[in-house]
């Protein structure tokens, strides 16, 4: 999938998102539901699921905090001034996720079968899967991040004739926000 190229003044946050992304998209590739047809940094605390019937996969930005090597995940402020702590880094929270179509009741007021639901489960289980193991063996291998940490995976939907799930997933980076003098 072809991506824009962006001019983003973000250096903590964004080269993260869009790099996992790449890993989604790519572990995505052959899922049992299908390569999804989008797959996106989305902006926003709540993702719109609009494409779920042709596969939707996401990256998302939950928040980005400073941190220290031993506190993390544990965010924390710091001050700014001449007393600030070198030794902060820097923490981005991500959300990654897919959404499939949910089976629904047939033209005909027929419920799901247990078939249909059982192989919604198992692309959503194959989706959550796949974006575990490229969380896990992947991430840790970009070059701005020290540390990953893996936190819950949890459902989205059924609503609006969409189901899902998303894992949110916290890094630890070494990118220094200001420059040394």
């Amino acid at each position: 999938m072809t991506h824009p190229e962006l001019t983003v003044a973000d250096e903590v946050a964004w080269p993260v998102a869009v790099r996992l992304r790449a890993l989604v998209d790519e572990a995505l590739t052959g899922a049992l539901g299908g390569a999804p047809a989008v797959c996106a940094v989305v902006p926003g605390r709540d993702v719109a699921i609009d494409s779920c019937c042709d596969g939707q996969a996401w990256v998302r930005i939950v928040r980005t905090y400073p941190v220290l090597p031993g506190e993390f995940p544990g965010g924390r402020g710091t001050p700014l001034d001449d007393g600030a702590d070198p030794g902060a880094f820097w923490a981005v929270e991500l959300g990654a996720g897919t959404a499939r179509c949910a089976p629904t009741i047939d033209d005909g007021g027929n419920p799901p079968t247990s078939a249909d639901l059982e192989r919604s489960a198992g692309e959503i289980a194959d989706d959550a899967g796949r974006i575990r193991r490229a969380v896990l063996c992947e991430l840790q291998n970009v070059e701005q991040v020290e540390s990953v940490w893996i936190g819950e995976q949890s459902s989205v939907g059924p609503s609006g004739g969409c189901v899902g799930q998303e894992v949110l997933v916290a890094v630890m980076t070494n990118i220094c926000v200001c420059e040394e003098a």
